[in-house]
This record gives C-alpha cells, sequence and structure tokens, in this order.
C-alpha cells in the first residue's frame, strides 16, 4: 500500500508540475499511472496490506498497469507523443514517419512492460529469494535497458537534424574520453 501511495505523490506531482505550455500533449501514462495507483492502493487496503493478493502481485499489477495504459494508448494517441512532440518541430508533427515513430516505440514499450509483469509474476510463483533477485530486479532492469536502446535506435533512424530540433546529447564529450583523464585533474 505504502508503495503505491508513494507512486500515486509522484504522478500527482508530476502532473501538477507540467507546464501545459510547454508540452500541449496529454501525459497519457502519468495520468494513467493516477488511476492506476489509487486503484492498488484501495486494493491494498480493502484486502490488507501485509499479505494477499495485492501484497503478493503489487509488482505485476503496476507492470501490468502500464501494459494497459501503453497499448491501449496506440488506439488513440501514442503514450509517447508526449515525450517527443517537444523535440520534433511542428510542421513534421503530422508527418507519417513521426507518427510511424511513436507508434514503434510505445510498442517497444509496452512489450517491455509485458516482459516485466511476466518477470514479476514468475518471481512470486517461484517464491525463492534467488528468484526475486533475478526476476523482480535483475530481469526488469534488463528488459528496461533493451527497451531504453532500441528506442535510441529507432530515434536516430528517425532524426534528421535539418528536420528536427538538435539533439543535444549526440556529441557530448563525455568524461572517459576527455584528454584529461589520466592527468589527475576532475
Amino acid at each position: 500500500m505504502w508503495a503505491s501511495c508513494g507512486a500515486l505523490i509522484v504522478a500527482v506531482t508530476l502532473l501538477i508540475t507540467a507546464s501545459r505550455r510547454e508540452r500541449p500533449a496529454r501525459n497519457v501514462m502519468v495520468e494513467g499511472a493516477v488511476v492506476l495507483y489509487v486503484g492498488i492502493a484501495i486494493a491494498a487496503a480493502v484486502y490488507g496490506t501485509h499479505s494477499g493478493f495485492v501484497a503478493d502481485y503489487g509488482r505485476a499489477l503496476s507492470a501490468g498497469g502500464y501494459v494497459v495504459l501503453a497499448f491501449g494508448s496506440l488506439a488513440f494517441t501514442p503514450a509517447t507523443d508526449y515525450y517527443v512532440r517537444p523535440i520534433v518541430r511542428s510542421g513534421r508533427w503530422n508527418d507519417p514517419d513521426y507518427d510511424r515513430l511513436n507508434v514503434t516505440i510505445t510498442l517497444i514499450w509496452a512489450i517491455a512492460f509485458t516482459a516485466i509483469a511476466v518477470s514479476h509474476i514468475v518471481a512470486t510463483r517461484l517464491g525463492t529469494p534467488g528468484a526475486s533477485t533475478t526476476f523482480n530486479w535483475i530481469v526488469p532492469m534488463a528488459v528496461a535497458t533493451i527497451a531504453a536502446r532500441r528506442t535510441r535506435v529507432c530515434w536516430d533512424d528517425f532524426n534528421d537534424d535539418d528536420l528536427f530540433e538538435p539533439d543535444p546529447m549526440r556529441d557530448l564529450d563525455l568524461d572517459w574520453k576527455s584528454p584529461l583523464r589520466g592527468s589527475g585533474d576532475f
């Protein structure tokens, strides 16, 4: 219950602090998260917080909620539109390639959320400390890393600097590439 309350507070804070002028699109994932975590918190309060279905499957319920939100958003506006729109020039918002990018990235994350939800179910069903660590932590982090990498590849395939806002992350001089690295100056 406390985890869902904490997630609810974060989601509401994100909604309150989001500027409508900066981002005209709706943040489907955060709006849906508010409803999701209210539901999980109510279920935890009604059915008990320390044992039972919600306690055992809370992680899977949370990830499953994001599965529903991501796949459901494809029927209207892909969930990633909120994140992609501010960095793409407005003249390109009606481009079929822009729509394809949003659908592809939303699908990547919907599939990732599905894999994470299944991983949490496996952890609960096996019920061992090793399974808990592997399927509640290692597998979800690996899946999220793969999804983030695939998202970046899709973005790079789509991005043309003549048509879109410059990508601030493209040509960073990272610390490990710095010529001062061996000099002891940090």
